[in-house]
């Protein structure tokens, strides 16, 4: 399943295909099981931000996991960062209202992680991330 290792980091690279959230969460669970103490929230993280990858950027998703300490997954697709994501993504943003069907997969990563972020990919593109200081059990 892996596509590339480097070290501690794995990479595997999806079509851009709403599978591609399942087979990440796999990639995920997989790479990490028995590294990491809480690999069922970075499985969660993971499948929220590619999923985001389908639902709106409609490009191929590439995620790398890095293993920590700090435990790191970035997701790249090819969609250049808008305004309106850049907000989208801020710290101070709240959860959505409990009426709201949609918007809190992004609130939801923050919540669970030490740190996200997003940052623009020289090759075009982005890369949201998100790091959690987690250990083996």
């Amino acid at each position: 399943m892996v596509d590339e290792r480097r070290g501690h980091s794995w990479v595997l690279r999806l079509p851009a295909d709403l599978s591609s959230a399942s087979r990440a969460r796999s990639f995920v669970e997989q790479t990490l099981s028995g590294r990491v103490d809480d690999v069922a929230a970075v499985v969660l993280m993971t499948s929220e931000l590619v999923m985001n990858v389908a639902l709106h950027a409609n490009t191929a998703v590439t995620v790398t996991v890095r293993e920590g300490p700090p435990v790191r997954v970035e997701v790249h697709d090819g969609v250049a960062a808008t305004d309106a994501f850049r907000e989208i993504t801020a710290a101070d943003r709240p959860f959505p209202e409990a009426s709201a069907v949609s918007g809190r997969g992004l609130p939801l990563v923050r919540s669970l992680s030490t740190r996200v972020g997003l940052d623009d990919d020289p090759d075009g593109g982005k890369v949201v991330w998100f790091e959690l200081d987690s250990s083996p059990e």
